[in-house]
C-alpha cells in the first residue's frame, strides 16, 4: 500500500492510470493515494507496478470433521489472483473459538461439538471452509438390546448376549446431501438387507431369549460402502469416513465382547445377489476354482489357514471339506431346513456360475490368522422368495437362525437348544 505520494510518486501514478496530476497539488495527492490504497494489492518489479484487484482465497479442506474435544486437524490456504497465479500472503485464521480454537499455523483444535466456520484472510480477501466437532457419546457398558448410534444416525449397533455378530452394510436407504455420491466401484443397494437382520435377530430371540450383536449401516451404498477399505468406501468424504469407523469399530468392538464372555465366537455378513441362481452363496474367502476341487484337495492346510473359518477349521476334527459342504456345515444345516446354499451337500460348489466369495468384512473380521477366534462367513441372499417381502424374510430369518444355532452347536458346544 502507498502511504505518501511524492514527486516521482506522481510521475508513476500518471503512467500507471493516465491521470493529470499538476505539481504540487497536495490535495489532489492524498486522493490519488487513497484510490490507489483501495486497491487489493501491488506487486512491485523493478519499475514495473502491477495492481491485482482481487484474490480468491481457498482453503483446504473445505468440509472437516474433528471427533473428539481437544482433537486437532491442519487446514491450508492459499490466494491466487484473476489469472490464477499463486499470491503469496500472511493468513490470518480465525473461528467460533466456543467450538475449536484455530492457530496462526492453521492447525484447528476441538473445542465442544458443534458446527463453525473458518476463515482465512490474506491481503485483505477472505475465504471460508466449514468445520464441524463432533463429539461422540461415551458409553461405559453397552446394554443388550439398546440401539446405540453415531453420527447423525448413519450407523446402528444393537449389541447382544449370544456369541454371534452380524452386520448388513448394503441395505440402508440415507441418501443425505452433506456426504458426496461415490464416483468409483459399487453403487447398487441390496434391498431389504436391513429389514432381514432385523427379522434374523427377532427369530434368535424367539428361539433362545438371546440376540446376536447387530451392526447396521443406514447409509445408501451410493454414500458408503462398508465393504471396502475406507478409500474405495467413503471417497475421502469427512463424513462418509466417520460412518465407516463407526460401522467398522462396533463389528471390533463385538468381537471383543463375545472373545472376553464366550472365547470364540461366529460373524457373519449379510448381502443381497442378483445372480440367475436362486440360492445362498455362503463365502469363507474360497474362490470358485477352490470350491471347484476334490475333497481330498480341499483338505489341504494351506486352504484352511486362507479361509475365513481358520480358527474353526484348524481346532476341527471333521476334514476341512466337510466344515464348508458336508452334512453339519452351515450349507447343509441350511439344505435340512430347505434352504438352497452353496457350497452344502446338495451343491458343493459354484462350478462355473456367479459366485461371490467374501468380501472386505469377512477379510478383516473373520479368523485368517492364528490369534483371531471369530471365524467369518459372508452370507449372499436372493431376492425372490427370501428377502422380498415381510413374511418370506420372517420364514427364512427362523431357518438361518435354527441353522446357525445348530452348526454352533456341533462344532463349538454352544449355545444350549
Amino acid at each position: 500500500m502507498l502511504h505518501g505520494i511524492g514527486l516521482a510518486d506522481a510521475h508513476q501514478i500518471h503512467r500507471m492510470t493516465g491521470t493529470i496530476l499538476p505539481i504540487p497539488a497536495a490535495h489532489r495527492l492524498r486522493t490519488a493515494a487513497k484510490l490507489l490504497a483501495a486497491l487489493a494489492l501491488t506487486a512491485c518489479s523493478g519499475d514495473q507496478v502491477t495492481v491485482i484487484q482481487s484474490l480468491t482465497v481457498s482453503i483446504q479442506p473445505r468440509r472437516a470433521l474433528i471427533v473428539g474435544v481437544g482433537q486437532s486437524l491442519d487446514f491450508d490456504a492459499v490466494a491466487r489472483d484473476a489469472r490464477g497465479a499463486l499470491v503469496s500472503g500472511e493468513v490470518q485464521w480465525s473461528s467460533d473459538a466456543a467450538i475449536a480454537e484455530i492457530l496462526s499455523n492453521g492447525l484447528a483444535t476441538g473445542v465442544a461439538a458443534g458446527v463453525t466456520t473458518i476463515s482465512a484472510t490474506i491481503e485483505g480477501f477472505t475465504g471460508t471452509a466449514q468445520l464441524e466437532v463432533f463429539v461422540p457419546e461415551q458409553v461405559g457398558t453397552y446394554e443388550v438390546g439398546t440401539s446405540y448410534f453415531g453420527r447423525r444416525e448413519y450407523v446402528e449397533y444393537i449389541p447382544g448376549d449370544l456369541p454371534v455378530v452380524m452386520s448388513a452394510p448394503h441395505g440402508g436407504a440415507f441418501t443425505p446431501n452433506e456426504i458426496a455420491d461415490r464416483t468409483f466401484g459399487v453403487t447398487g443397494t441390496d434391498r431389504n438387507t436391513v429389514e432381514l437382520i432385523l427379522a434374523v435377530r427377532e427369530a434368535f430371540l424367539e428361539q433362545t431369549g438371546r440376540a446376536p450383536h447387530v451392526i447396521i449401516s443406514r447409509l445408501a451404498r451410493v454414500k458408503l460402502d462398508p465393504n471396502r477399505e475406507i478409500v474405495e468406501a467413503a471417497q475421502d468424504d469427512p463424513y462418509a469416513e466417520q460412518a465407516w469407523q463407526e460401522f467398522q469399530g462396533w463389528i471390533k468392538a463385538a468381537r471383543v465382547t463375545i472373545d472376553v464372555d464366550f472365547g470364540r465366537g461366529m460373524y457373519f455378513d449379510l448381502h443381497g445377489h442378483g445372480h440367475d441362481i436362486d440360492r445362498l452363496e455362503l463365502g469363507y474367502l474360497l474362490s470358485a476354482a477352490d470350491l471347484n476341487r476334490s475333497d481330498v484337495a480341499l483338505n489341504a492346510v494351506a486352504f484352511v489357514a486362507s479361509s475365513s473359518i481358520r480358527d474353526l477349521g484348524r481346532d476341527s476334527p471333521l476334514p476341512f471339506s466337510q466344515l464348508l459342504r458336508g452334512p453339519t456345515s452351515l450349507g447343509g444345516y441350511l439344505q435340512a431346513e430347505g434352504v438352497r446354499g452353496v457350497p452344502s451337500p446338495g451343491d458343493v460348489s459354484p462350478g462355473s456360475d456367479a459366485y461371490f466369495t467374501g468380501g472386505y468384512n469377512t477379510r478383516e473380521h473373520g479368523a485368517r490368522s492364528d490369534g483371531e477366534v471369530i471365524s467369518g462367513v459372508q452370507i449372499e441372499h436372493h431376492f425372490s422368495g427370501l428377502r422380498d417381502t415381510s413374511g418370506n424374510r420372517g420364514v427364512y430369518a427362523a431357518q438361518l437362525a435354527r441353522s446357525i444355532r445348530a452348526f454352533m452347536l456341533e462344532h463349538y458346544g454352544f449355545f444350549s437348544p
